[in-house]
């Protein structure tokens, strides 16, 4: 009798491990960020920026920007000026674009960002 005592507590003990590491490993317990999905593939957003704003292509990424996935491009013209282009990852629409500050790019990091 004290043998299936010990055996039913046994398979209670694992049962009740098994499940709690299923739980631990889905989603949204231990992730803080989504997934991005983008329809538009990097390469057709970098068409897009450079529709607009002709030059070199510098960077560009994927970013999650308050939960929308957006390509950030980053262009060089002809004459040097660095635009930053934002390009929808849905539709391919440009939602931003602005001009880097020349001398905040040659400082580097301010003293700002290092008080993350």
């Amino acid at each position: 009798m004290k043998r299936s005592h010990y055996m039913m507590l046994t398979l209670l003990i694992s049962g009740v491990l098994f499940s709690s590491g299923f739980a631990l490993s889905s989603d949204g317990t231990q992730k803080t960020e989504k997934t991005l999905k983008a329809t538009l593939s990097m390469e057709d957003a970098i068409t897009a920026a450079k529709a607009k704003f002709p030059g070199q292509v510098l960077e560009s990424e994927l970013e999650n920007k308050e939960g929308m996935a957006v390509y950030e491009v980053e262009i060089a013209s002809a004459t040097g000026v660095v635009s930053e282009i934002k390009v929808d990852a849905q539709s391919g629409e440009i939602l931003s674009s602005a001009i880097e500050d020349e001398d905040e790019a040659k400082q580097g990091p301010s003293e700002e960002d290092d008080k993350d």
